[in-house]
Order: structure tokens, then sequence, then C-alpha cells
């Protein structure tokens, strides 16, 4: 919490094992009640501090395996331009001149003969004449010139490595008995797995039903005035369980040869910024309207249809007031004084021409069918986890991280799922001479210790079907 001159006690943190002891010392612990309520710095529902969670699993978007690991197929574009791998003519001042045939080292046997290729400059089509040559790591093609003026020629810098050549169509003579290729565009494999999370908190008898000085206020807002430790204990056991789970859901890094007690590897699942690492990455020093509309265009040109460009963008609270200064700027010149930014409100004093000014861009709909929604995401506000600090603002750079996530569909057929595994979920307590409904009187002990541990663990991860209808922009000091 900040420095506040209105703070007249600390009381020391301590974790995982709690007794009378730290009650003390913390001096929450009296033998009588006193009228009053304990609220947390940041009291939020665990929905609200967890937009991921709310937008998968809150939303049904989610899918539950049987295993540890999952695979899906992803379908790639069933046409791309084959790639110059070498230059085979490079003696040739005038490739294709008065008709003549030439070759081209293309990287795929795709093309057939008829098919008529096209580099870059479109007024150059050319038919292949011949079945492609297997040749080292390429494929050799003899072409012509599809034209009837016989100076033209191909400029021999389009016979450079790198160059490029699309199937636009295929032409045959009269009576032919050729016909022009299809080509298939075969599913990539990819595959993801689950991490396993586990968190415990444990609890001596006494300070169990221990009287607290305060009430106290759970994760939801809600006061209990019963005033025993064992509440605040589990609410803030809860809180902690779902920020961690949420925080996982972003940062974890996949990892298969870290190894834990018993030897056995722990085994973790990429979160959205690894999984993210191989999408639509843009470093930027100044968000603006024209950076956000060419960067969306970049990721739906030609591959998502119009009326499906529908974007969720989650980022900080410094974030969300770049994005209303960059909406500002460009709105300038079309905004007017109507009610949108200035309204009237009722007022105690004797002016009843009270009004109110203000109003903030949470949403941008730009052209060819972009929109986009801007979510609040509190971890990347979070500064018990981030440290680097912008050097003139003094809030996490990672404030001003934007993370576009296209859903895409709805349930099971989202683009971005919560998974987690059949019965991976699971809660338990380790009881003894105390148990979590109070006094063992009789019953099973796992140990003689007056106390009990409860242990949660859950087997969980997201999936991303297609990253490259997502992407970030990160401030690029971060680069």
């Amino acid at each position: 919490m900040p420095q506040s001159d209105l703070i007249v006690l600390k009381r020391p943190w301590h974790a995982n094992f709690t007794d009378t002891n730290h009650l003390g010392r913390a001096y929450i612990a009296e033998p009588h009640k006193f009228d009053s309520v304990l609220t947390r710095v940041f009291t939020a529902s665990r929905i609200s501090y967890n937009p991921l969670t709310a937008m998968t699993k809150g939303a049904g978007r989610e899918m539950s395996i049987a295993s540890s690991e999952w695979e899906w197929e992803l379908m790639g574009a069933s046409e791309r331009p084959l790639v110059v791998i070498e230059n085979i003519e490079s003696s040739l001042a005038r490739p294709g001149f008065a008709r003549t045939e030439f070759r081209i080292k293309l990287d795929e046997d795709w093309f057939k003969p008829g098919d008529v290729i096209v580099p870059e400059d479109k007024t150059y089509p050319m038919r292949v004449q011949r079945a492609p040559i297997s040749d080292g790591n390429g494929f050799i093609y003899y072409v012509v010139l599809q034209t009837d003026d016989p100076q033209k020629f191909l400029p021999p810098a389009y016979l450079a490595p790198g160059q490029m050549f699309t199937k636009f169509f295929s032409n045959y003579e009269e009576a032919s008995d050729q016909a022009g290729s299809t080509t298939y565009a075969m599913p990539w494999k990819l595959r993801n797995q689950l991490s396993t999370y586990k968190k415990e908190y444990s609890v001596t008898g006494d300070a169990a039903n221990q009287a607290l000085v305060v009430g106290l206020m759970d994760a939801d807002g809600k006061i209990h005035n019963d005033y025993r430790w064992i509440k605040y204990a589990e609410a803030e056991y809860w809180i902690q369980w779902y920020r961690e789970l949420e925080r996982a859901k972003w940062y974890q890094r996949r990892a298969n040869y870290v190894l834990g007690a018993n030897g056995r590897p722990v085994r973790t699942g990429p979160g959205i910024q690894e999984q993210l690492e191989r999408s639509h990455v843009h470093y930027y020093t100044r968000l603006t309207e024209k950076l956000l509309r060419e960067y969306l265009l970049d990721i739906f040109f030609g591959r998502v249809d119009m009326a499906n460009r529908s974007i969720k963008v989650f980022t900080g609270e410094y974030g969300m007031l770049a994005f209303h200064q960059a909406m500002m700027n460009s709105s300038a010149p079309f905004l007017t004084l109507d009610t949108h930014y200035i309204s009237s409100v009722g007022s105690t004093t004797a002016n009843s021409q009270s009004l109110a000014f203000g109003a903030q861009f949470v949403k941008y709909r730009g052209p060819n069918g972009i929109e986009v929604e801007l979510i609040h995401n509190p971890i990347y506000d979070d500064r018990a986890i981030n440290y680097k600090i912008h050097p003139e603002l003094l809030v996490p750079e990672e404030s001003m991280r934007f993370t576009f996530l296209d859903f895409g569909g709805r349930g099971i057929e989202s683009n971005i799922k919560h998974v987690s595994k059949e019965g991976g979920m699971k809660l338990g307590y380790v009881s003894g001479l105390h148990t979590p409904t109070g006094p063992n009187k009789g019953g099973m002990m796992s140990n003689s210790i007056d106390a009990y541990t409860m242990v949660v663990m859950d087997q969980c991860g997201v999936h991303i079907d297609d990253v490259t209808r997502c992407g970030e922009l990160i401030l690029s000091s971060q680069a």
C-alpha cells in the first residue's frame, strides 16, 4: 500500500502456517470483539480481478480433457507464392527475349505445364512449358513469357534468390490433353500442455477460533461477523489462489525438464504472452489511432472477413489512458459539445445549472470492419509482480502493454479457451487434533498436531487455436 499519513498501524506479514503468536504480533487477536470491519486495500470479486478467467471459463469458453496434453491441427492457406532458390540464368541479360524459353529454380514442385505464374510485376505473366525437374534443394521450371511482343523480356532482378512467383491460372491450346495444378494446404499439428498448481494453508486449533478485533471482508465484499481468524484465512486463501491462476494464464512458461522434490519433472504449459511471441508483436513509443489502425489491418488483412473483425484488447490503467488520449487526438476535429461530453448534474448548491464534463474512450471502430473493445487487466498494474517502472510516470511499464485477443466463436468453438483436466480440480484436508469443522473428537487423524491443513490442486492451462489472429503492442523500452 502507498505511504499515507492516515496509516497508524502496520501489521506484519506471514505466510502459510498461522498460530496465536502471529495473531498477537499483528494486534488482531484479543479476548473481546469490537464493532469494526477490516476492509482490504483492494477488495474486489474474483472475476473482476481475473478478466481472462472471466472471458474464458466464466463465459463458457472451456474444454475438459483426460490427459495432460492436447493437440490440434491448424490449416494454412491453400495457395502461396513459390520462392526463387537460385538464379540459374545469371548469364542471360534478357531472359525470355523473343519468346525464348528460360529457367526458374523454385522451392516446390507445385506448378504443372500450362500454369501461368507471375512475379511481383503482374505485366510479366509466364507459362510453365514442362514438368519441373528436381535439382538439389529446389525444382527447375522451364517457362516462356506470355506475350506477342518479341522485344519483351523479364528483368533479371526477378530471378534473384528470394523473389516470388504465384500461379494465377492455367491456359491451354485447343484439344489439349493437359490440365492445371491444384494445391492443397496440409495442416500443422500443434501441441500444448497443462500445468499443475497446488496451494495450502494451515491453522492451529487455538488460532481457528481466536476472537479478532475486527470483522473481515472476503473477496466478494461479504462481511463475516463471527470474528474468527479462520474466516480471514479462507477468504485470503481463495483471493490469492485465483489471482495466482490468473497470473499463470498470462505469464507461465513452457518447461519439461525442471525436477521436483521427488525427482519427477515439473511440467508447465505456456501462458498467453509466451504463446503470442510468434504472433503479431510490435513495439511502440507513442500510441496513436493510426498505429492502432495499421497494426490491426496487418492482423486481419486478407485473412479475416470484414464482418468478423472484432477483437478484445487487455491493458492496464495507463494503457487505458493512452488509448483514450489516442482516440481524443484523432477525434478532436469531430467532437462537439454535446451530451456525450457535457451533461447536466443535480446540484445541492444554489446553482441549478451545474454541469459535468468528461467521457472515456473504451472502444474503437476502425475502417474495414475493425472493432476493438478495451478490457482492464489488473495483472498488468500489479506492482507486486511488475518491477520495471516507467521513469516519468512512475507506474509499471507493463500497465501500458496491449494484448489483442481474438476470441472468435462461442463456447468450445472459441479461438481462446480455458483447458482443464478431467477431475484435475481437487480439494482436501489433512487433519490432526483439529479439523475444518472443529476439534477432533475421536476421529481419524493424519498427524498429532493440534492443527489442520487445507490443500487445493488444479491442472489447467490456456489454449489459443490460431495465434496469428492475436498480438501485442509493447512499450518500446521493454524491447
